[in-house]
Parts: C-alpha cells; structure tokens; sequence
C-alpha cells in the first residue's frame, strides 16, 4: 500500500532514536516526515494544520499522547496513531475512545504504519 503523493506525517516521540528511526523509513519510502520531541514543541509549532497525521506517543514529559489527541480532535485536527509499548486493552480502548484513529505498538510494524498512513492521512 502507498501512501498518496505529498503526504507530510508529524512524528512526535521524546525518545531521539524513536524520530530518527521514523523519519529515515519515511523518508526512505518518499513520505515527508517532521519529528518534534514532545506534544508540546508540536503544539507551539502550529503544524497541527500542514500535516496530514500525527503518530504521537503514548507516555511523555509534559503533554502525553492521549492529551495531544484530545487537544487535536477538539480543534478538528488531522488523523492520530497512538505508539507505545504500553499496548494493553485498557491503554487502546482510552486511545480509541479519545479519538484515535490507530493505535501501534512499539516495535512498530512497517506494514501496519504504511497501512495507517495510507488510509488515514486526510487532504
């Protein structure tokens, strides 16, 4: 599955590995990709408008993953994938309840991501 042309994912993870990992097999299947290190540095960015979806981690410092969620889908924000190691029932039914549109857990299956960005990125 490819993605459409010109999509542009937001990554947002505070592990550094995490947004190199994902922004190089972005980048590697022509998919532009921008990393920020935390929900709020994606907040202050005011790119919620210039991408197409978000993968956000769960558990951050600051604003987690769940509350990025909630505060892009009050606004009518672009699709959310939660990522996380921390897959358990209760943890996916609280990410699909708030809104979600995918939920990942880490290690992150290449085709499951392709998957999501192909069929959830909005134009």
């Amino acid at each position: 599955m490819r993605p459409k042309p010109h999509t542009t994912v937001a990554i947002v993870d505070d592990d550094q590995f995490v947004l190199a990992s994902l922004h190089d097999f972005f980048d590697a299947m022509g998919i532009d990709s921008k990393t920020y290190s935390s929900a709020d540095e994606f907040l202050a960015s005011d790119d919620a408008t210039k991408v197409h979806c978000v993968l956000v981690d769960l558990k951050m410092p600051g604003t987690s993953g769940l509350q990025l969620l909630e505060s892009l889908v009050e606004q009518g924000g672009p699709p959310v994938c939660i990522m996380t190691s921390f897959a358990d029932s209760r943890t996916k039914a609280a990410a699909v309840r708030g809104g979600a549109a995918g939920f990942l857990e880490k290690p992150i299956n290449s085709a499951d991501l392709l998957a999501f960005i192909s069929t959830k990125s909005r134009h």
